[in-house]
């Protein structure tokens, strides 16, 4: 397997329409565990995986991450944790990034691909998705819109532990 997709094919395969492979009810992860959720494009030609992570000693970091081909980040969302640093790049790849060049980026924070840095590059969430004063499940419901989910899986709620 090639260790990168390019750009072209990232984008393409982010705005895919995704379906759950399996319907049925899936528990939001306890503190330390995740939970992998598996959906397909329209025509069953690409799988997609889509992670949620709970940090172990902070309950409410969080991660949201969506994947193809098992191994390629196409974006993640982080809730509560540290800041990230952009790489400083004399081009930046995508015009968007420009504002994010070399800048440190609070949580929440969205890792979009890019070609040829994978997703070391994050740009604030609420730039994309809107977030305001919205607890994780709306975030998560937030991330599986933005990410071209059709329908969102039964994931049970659960108090935070």
């Amino acid at each position: 397997m090639a260790h990168f997709i390019t750009q072209e094919d990232a984008d393409f395969f982010f705005g895919m329409e995704k379906f759950l492979e399996e319907e049925k009810e899936y528990q939001f992860p306890i503190s330390g565990k995740k939970l992998t959720i598996g959906f397909t494009s329209s025509d069953k030609r690409e799988n997609f995986l889509f992670d949620i992570y709970r940090g172990s000693i902070r309950i409410t970091k969080i991660t949201y991450q969506n994947r193809v081909r098992k191994a390629f980040i196409l974006r993640r969302l982080d809730l509560d944790g540290p800041t990230h640093v952009n790489p400083e790049a004399e081009v930046v790849p995508l015009p968007f990034l420009e504002p994010y060049n070399g800048m440190e980026i609070p949580t929440p924070h969205l890792h979009i691909y890019v070609e040829g840095y994978a997703e070391k590059w994050a740009i604030p969430a609420t730039d994309v998705l809107g977030i305001g004063d919205t607890d994780m499940y709306e975030m998560m419901e937030l991330f599986f819109s933005y990410c071209n989910v059709k329908k969102s899986p039964n994931i049970i709620k659960m108090i935070l532990l």
